[in-house]
């Protein structure tokens, strides 16, 4: 693992961090409920994230309490592959309405304004959650809390049950035998109850999805458990845009991103120890 510096620079260099809050001239601004700001610091020197729905990459020097941003670069490339199309809602960063455009804007260039040039770095307890802190020479700041971290890859996830608005389905019945392990390499390996599986993953700032999912066994188990790894692959073979929800230190939500207005389904997960 590359060495990174001490403090609130270091947590920054760790995973991908989602925006939280922005505060200008000591004012709270309100998030527009399309914006995906995201930032996460790579290889090579670079920052790259979002606004809002307009994506940056810049260069960038990270020190235990400092973030300098620099020369404008091009952003990433999209991913190779893609996900399929919504059926419902317009997708991610689609106002369905010319105020809600202006709306997004707006918020863009208030974020952009502020990421960039020598900014502060801290990290604080808010709410119980760790938030990291990003100020201006001019007082004016932005809060962001990490959707994806190292020990996201080092940990298995136990998909529990299916989400639904704010109800959440019963337990599957495989229990903890229903499981998924994250690869770095942006594999995904695991058992969906009965029978084990692969699949790729593509991750792409806040959002991920599954692409080409298979079962690599031909067991045969309980019917109950059976139906639900049925419906499981089905779900991944959707190649669905999935948004993270803020993953706790041993649970982590995966919501259908289809922007407003949205049908917020998903799938809760529950970090338990790799065999």
């Amino acid at each position: 693992m590359k060495k990174r510096p001490p403090g609130a620079g270091g947590l920054l260099s760790e995973g991908v961090w989602k925006l939280r809050g922005v505060t200008i001239r000591g004012r709270e601004e309100s998030l527009p409920s399309e914006a995906r700001a995201w930032i996460a610091l790579y290889d090579g020197g670079t920052a790259a994230g979002d606004y809002g729905c307009r994506p940056f990459r810049k260069k960038a020097v990270v020190t235990a309490a400092r973030l300098r941003l620099g020369e404008e670069l091009d952003p990433l490339p999209s991913p190779s592959a893609s996900p399929a199309a919504p059926v419902e809602g317009p997708g991610p960063c689609q106002p369905d309405s010319a105020d809600g455009r202006k709306e997004l804007t707006d918020f863009e260039e208030k974020v952009a304004k502020v990421l960039k040039g020598e900014l502060s770095l801290s990290r604080v307890r808010r709410y119980g959650e760790t938030l990291l802190q990003l100020r201006n020479q001019a007082g004016d700041g932005l809060s962001f809390v990490q959707v994806r971290g190292d020990e996201f890859f080092k940990r298995r996830w136990s998909l529990r049950a299916v989400t639904v608005y704010d109800g959440v389905g019963p337990d599957f019945a495989a229990g903890d035998q229903l499981y998924f392990d994250f690869h770095e390499n942006g594999e995904v390996t695991g058992n969906l109850g009965c029978n084990d599986f692969t699949a790729n993953v593509t991750f792409s700032g806040l959002h991920l999805f599954f692409h080409d999912p298979v079962l690599t066994t031909d067991r045969r188990c309980d019917r109950q458990v059976m139906s639900e790894e049925a419906n499981v692959l089905k779900t991944l073979k959707k190649s669905l845009n999935y948004a993270y929800g803020e993953p706790g230190s041993k649970s982590m939500t995966l919501t259908d991103d289809l922007g407003f207005p949205g049908v917020e389904t998903g799938l809760m997960f529950s970090a338990i120890p790799r065999r």
